[in-house]
C-alpha cells in the first residue's frame, strides 16, 4: 500500500513541474529561515504551503484531503496563535483618525519575518560599511527577542504599508505606554524612514522615551516615508490631535533617515504644538526650527553623511550624539543610541510622577 502511494506520488511528481517547483521554493526558504530565522507563525506558513504543494501530487482522494485538512488546521492554530499574541502585547495599533482598534492585516503577520529577510537582501540594494554588513543581521534577530521578551507578539503597520492602506483618511499607528504610568502627560511622536512603519524601531525609541514616562506614537505614511508633504503633514496634524485629546500636554516629533529629513521640515510648521526635536540617521536641508533638538547619527552614515547631520546641528545650534556605526545606528548601536536619547530628553523633562 505505501509502496504504491510513493509510486503514484513520484508520478504525480512528473507532471506536475509546478507543485515541485513551489515545494523547491519552499525548500530555499526553509534555509534562508533556518539563518534569519523565521518566527513561529511564519514557519507555520511555510509549513502550510509544503502541505498543500504536497497534497497536489497525490492522485487518490483520501491522502488529499487529509493533507488539505492538515492545512487548514494549520492556518487556524497560526490565526488563533497571532490574534491572541497580538492582544496581549505590550504594543498596540490603532487606526486614526478615529482610534479603532487596528485593522486584521497587522495582527496577521509577524513582522520578523519580513525585517530578517529585508536585512538578508539590503546589503546587495545599498552600500553599507563592511562591519555593519556583517552586524545588522545579528543586531536586528536580537533586538526583535529582546522586544518579544519584554513586550510580546506585537502587532505590525508593514503588511497595510505594503498594499498602499496608509493614507490620512485611514493610517496605522502604533502606540507604545510608558510602564508604571497612570496617565501619561508626555508622547514622542516618531516618523518612519524608507520601507514604512516597523514595530521594532518604534518599540527602540519607546526603551529611550520611557525614562521620561512618555507614550510613544508612530504613526504610517507611504513606504518611502515622504512626511513633507501635504499627506505627511495631514497625518501628524492627526496624530498630534489624537495626544491632545487622551491629555497629553507635551510632544517631541522624532524622526529615522527619510522621517528625520521631514520631521526637520515639519518641526517648524508645528513648533507651537511641540517641545523638542530628535534626528536620526538623516540630515534635515533646513535651519533650525527653534525648538531643543537631538541629533543621532552614525559617523560612518552612506545613506545620510555625518558631515551633512553636523551641518545641520551648527544650523540648529541642536545637540549632536555621534556613534561609530553606519546608518543603522539606532538598532546596532541601541543601548548607547538608547541611553544618549534618555539622557537628552532627562534634561528637558522633570522625572515621571510613580503610579498611586
Amino acid at each position: 500500500m505505501v509502496a504504491q502511494l510513493i509510486r503514484s506520488w513520484l508520478a504525480r511528481v512528473r507532471s506536475h513541474p509546478l507543485a515541485v517547483a513551489l515545494l523547491m521554493i519552499f525548500a530555499v526558504l526553509a534555509i534562508v529561515g533556518a539563518k534569519a530565522p523565521w518566527s513561529e507563525s511564519g514557519w507555520s506558513v511555510l509549513m502550510t504551503g509544503v502541505v498543500l504543494a504536497s497534497a497536489w501530487l497525490f492522485e487518490r482522494p483520501l491522502p488529499r484531503r487529509i493533507l488539505r485538512l492538515v492545512a487548514g488546521g494549520l492556518l487556524v492554530a497560526l490565526v488563533a496563535m497571532r490574534l491572541v499574541g497580538t492582544a496581549r502585547a505590550q504594543t498596540r495599533v490603532i487606526t486614526l483618525p478615529g482610534g479603532a482598534p487596528s485593522r486584521l492585516a497587522t495582527r496577521l503577520f509577524d513582522e520578523q519575518d519580513v525585517s530578517l529577510l529585508g536585512a538578508r537582501i539590503l546589503p546587495w540594494v545599498w552600500r553599507l560599511p563592511a562591519d555593519e554588513r556583517e552586524q545588522l543581521l545579528p543586531a536586528m534577530r536580537e533586538a526583535y527577542v529582546e522586544m518579544r521578551k519584554e513586550g510580546g507578539s506585537a502587532p505590525s503597520p508593514v503588511i497595510d504599508t505594503l498594499l498602499h492602506r496608509q493614507n490620512p483618511s485611514a493610517f496605522d499607528t502604533l502606540v507604545i505606554e510608558p510602564p508604571g504610568v497612570a496617565r501619561a502627560n508626555v508622547g514622542v511622536v516618531v516618523l518612519h524612514g524608507y520601507a514604512g512603519s516597523f514595530s521594532l524601531e518604534c518599540w527602540l525609541v519607546a526603551s529611550a522615551a520611557r525614562a521620561i514616562g512618555a507614550v510613544t506614537v508612530c504613526p504610517a505614511t507611504d513606504s518611502a516615508g515622504h512626511w513633507s508633504g501635504r499627506d505627511g503633514e495631514r497625518t501628524l496634524r492627526t496624530t498630534l490631535d489624537y495626544l491632545h485629546a487622551r491629555g497629553v500636554e507635551r510632544v517631541y516629533l522624532a524622526g529615522l533617515s527619510n522621517g528625520a529629513v521631514g520631521a526637520g521640515v515639519l518641526a517648524s510648521r508645528f513648533r507651537s504644538s511641540l517641545v523638542g526635536l530628535i534626528v536620526i540617521s538623516g540630515a534635515p536641508s533646513t535651519g533650525g526650527s527653534g525648538l531643543p533638538t537631538l541629533i543621532v547619527q552614525g559617523e560612518r552614515d552612506t545613506m545620510s553623511h555625518a558631515a551633512s547631520a553636523r551641518a545641520f546641528a551648527a544650523r540648529a545650534h541642536a545637540t549632536y550624539a555621534g556613534f561609530d556605526a553606519g546608518h543603522f545606528v539606532l538598532l546596532v548601536r541601541r543601548k548607547q543610541t538608547r541611553e544618549a536619547i534618555a539622557a537628552w530628553l532627562r534634561r528637558h523633562e522633570p522625572p515621571p510622577a510613580p503610579s498611586p
